[in-house]
């Protein structure tokens, strides 16, 4: 019967990627990360971990499945992430590159189900969105560097939670991700060339992720989770061009690894009267995305194709941290109100800084409520605002000097039930 459900909520995922046209493509978060898979989670800006309730449990902290209620629980929502174009203002080789890129748009359900208590086990599992990207550009500077990059993810984890001791449980699960992608540019590096580029690839990556739950004292949880990381080697297919005095061509197979990277997180919790207040400090690991690297069937032999799409291109990103901070006010009985704040850091130093991913600083801004009927429903809604810090380059390298400005609206809606 687990795994019969487990299927149905993969296919159920499917469909709605397959309905809105898209998976997990929209990035707002620092790098390309996705960390609001919830409603809950969503309004508290992910200040929810030590705190983790109900079916989401199973993603974002598995120890926690053994306490509360005990029955079989399950969660559906449905996220509306809004990006305005990105802004930029400033020069490509000294010539003026105004620009702004597309807008996104994109619908993305996540799904959590934890099973009913047996002894000290409890079971779970979760369809999520936990990583994209998508920039896409038209402006003809740009395109040549990002005429659009895109990476989607849906990944599904099955997870046990164990109680230890009633202050004390351990928890973790097994993670499958789809991931895909495609790179497009298009565009003239002179007045008698012109270079197109179009990718696309994708791949299957099993991963893990660990969890603690701690009570100290009454009133208080502390909290320890771990993502793996994954590194999914993207197989496809390139075609790429080059035109001018001396022109190529490539049409066949090619690869490229990316680093979906590994979280560790160290979350407390506390309960006041009718307040629960969490602090979520948050490690991502992104030091290890050094480069860029293409890889193709059979050696590329035209110098241009060569300089423009087989040198492995330089990340040289940093690990970043992201503090979070989340308020749950029990307002009635039969409504809880919550509030989130977060700051997360960018991992993309200035030298390496681009088009496709012109990431920046954040400050996160939520809010929203959950509200139960009756012992077998409960509804939420939150709404989310990142406000990307201005982001200046003066990158003498690629010849980029000017000013970026990006922000983002996430929408969720949910309805639980208790079995």
């Amino acid at each position: 019967m687990r795994l019969g459900l487990v299927s149905f909520f993969f296919r159920v995922g499917i469909i709605f990627v397959v309905v809105s046209g898209s998976g997990g493509e929209k990035a707002f978060a620092a790098g390309y990360k996705i960390p609001e898979q919830s409603a809950s989670a969503l309004a508290l800006s992910a200040a929810y971990v030590a705190h983790a309730q109900g079916a989401a449990a199973a993603y974002y902290n598995p120890a926690n499945m053994v306490y509360g209620d005990d029955g079989t629980q399950s969660e559906l929502s449905l996220s509306f992430i809004r990006l305005p174009p990105l802004q930029f203002s400033g020069t490509v080789g000294g010539l003026q590159a105004n620009a702004a890129s597309r807008s996104e748009s994109v619908l993305l359900p996540n799904i959590h189900f934890v099973f009913a208590q047996h002894k000290a086990y409890r079971f779970g599992t979760s369809l999520v969105f936990p990583f994209g990207l998508s920039k896409r550009w038209d402006a003809p500077f740009q395109k040549l560097i990002a005429e659009e990059f895109t990476l989607k993810t849906i990944e599904l984890d099955v997870s046990a939670g164990f109680l230890v001791h009633e202050t004390f449980s351990i928890g973790g699960g097994i993670r499958g991700i789809y991931s895909e992608g495609r790179v497009k540019s298009d565009g003239a590096p002179s007045p008698s060339s012109r270079l197109t580029r179009d990718l696309k690839g994708d791949a299957f990556s099993p991963g893990y992720y660990l969890a603690l739950s701690f009570r100290p004292i009454k009133n208080v949880v502390m909290a320890a989770t771990y993502r793996s990381e994954v590194t999914p080697d993207l197989e496809g297919h390139a075609t790429l061009s080059t035109s001018g005095s001396s022109s190529g061509t490539y049409n066949g197979p090619a690869s490229v690894e990316v680093v979906l990277p590994a979280t560790a997180q160290l979350a407390t919790a506390m309960t006041y009267h009718k307040a629960v207040f969490e602090f979520v400090y948050e490690r991502t690991y992104w030091g290890r995305y050094k480069s860029l690297d293409f890889e193709y069937d059979s050696t590329l032999t035209h110098p241009v194709l060569i300089g423009a799409f087989d040198d492995p291109i330089e990340k040289n990103w940093s690990d970043s941290d992201t503090y979070r901070f989340g308020l749950s006010y029990q307002y009635r009985p039969a409504i809880l109100l919550m509030f989130g704040f977060a700051i997360d850091k960018s991992p993309v130093p200035e030298e390496t800084l681009n088009f496709d991913i012109p990431d920046a600083d954040a400050h996160i801004f939520s809010a929203g409520f959950s509200h139960r009927p009756n012992d077998k429903v409960r509804i939420a809604a939150g709404y989310l605002y990142a406000k990307k810090e201005r982001r200046s380059i003066s990158n003498s390298g690629k010849g980029i000097d000017g000013e970026f400005k990006s922000s983002a609206h996430i929408l969720n809606a949910s309805i639980a039930y208790f079995f």
